[in-house]
């Protein structure tokens, strides 16, 4: 292991998912170092902390030692603390909005968060303050891993090729009950394009960035070959052999790279109280596999 005399914990899968069994306050005040961190996550890019506790302002603090945390322009489901972290809860204000994303309990399909966007935030933190009993297990695809499972032929098709992400398509597929009315003007937001598959700057393994969410098209293929192509990517995306699934508790705190992997969501009860707390973060291109 590269790693860590100092870090304690075990895999939850080789090569994607690996539990710390230290406290998130150790890397606020200084008595671990981030870099420990670092050079964990290179291989395993899902990280879990487990029995936490966390002020908001201890969350952004955290995120930003990995990053530029990001301010969020959706105001809706926004902390009413932080501009950098949102909420998904099946909870309400006493108004009786929402209190954050997804409050209806969807199911959410595999994908890779920002996408749609010309500049994604790669890094993501997700906190369980108040999880619910039944439902709701949250699983990760390793990416590295799905760019094996392609047949050679179908890795020169698309090695070095640029994808078209479209949001309208996110939208059919993720269409959350709190973007209902709004998906008129959401699905006009302007297609970007990525690369396919990233490289890792500092191991040179290749990542599948074939997000079934959002990716229509692949540059340079006929309609014919996109047709028989894009069902593979998505296939290899989510294999069983891939795929870590994670029961939440409350109090897990899950960091994961964006970059090479996926992740989804199992439907929720509405009868049990959900509170999740997000933030998100740029990662260097010079340390990670980052679209650009």
């Amino acid at each position: 292991m590269e790693s860590t005399q100092l870090i304690y914990g075990k895999p939850l899968k080789e090569g994607l998912a690996f539990e710390i069994d230290v406290k998130v306050e150790e890397f606020l005040d200084g008595s671990l170092d981030i870099d420990e961190i670092e050079a964990l996550w290179r291989q395993y890019p899902l990280l879990v902390f487990r029995r936490q506790s966390l002020l908001e302002e201890e969350l952004v603090r955290f995120s930003s030692l990995l990053g530029e945390c990001e301010a969020v322009s959706r105001k809706d489901i926004l902390s009413p603390y932080s501009d950098k972290v949102i909420y998904f809860s099946t909870l309400k204000y006493a108004d009786g909005r929402n209190l954050g994303g997804f409050a209806g309990g969807e199911d959410v399909d595999w994908h890779s968060d920002q996408t749609f966007r010309p500049s994604p935030s790669t890094g993501a933190i997700l906190y369980g303050v108040e999880v619910p009993r039944d439902g709701g297990d949250i699983y990760w695809a390793d990416q590295y891993r799905a760019y094996e499972l392609l047949l050679p032929d179908v890795r020169r098709k698309i090695d070095g090729r640029i994808g078209t992400y479209r949001y309208a398509k996110r939208l059919g597929i993720m269409n959350a009950t709190e973007l209902k009315g709004k998906f008129d003007e959401l699905s006009r937001t302007p297609d970007v394009f990525h690369p396919v598959v990233l490289d890792h700057p500092l191991t040179g393994k290749k990542a599948l960035y074939a997000d079934p969410t959002t990716l229509v098209s692949i540059d340079g293929l006929t309609e014919a070959e996109n047709a028989v192509i894009l069902p593979l990517l998505f296939a290899a995306g989510g294999d069983p052999s891939a795929v870590y699934r994670h029961k939440v508790l409350s109090g897990d705190l899950m960091m994961w790279d964006n970059g090479c992997t996926m992740h989804r969501r199992d439907v929720m009860t509405l009868e049990q109280p959900r509170l999740m707390k997000r933030t998100t973060f740029r990662l260097p291109a010079s340390r990670y596999c980052v679209p650009h």
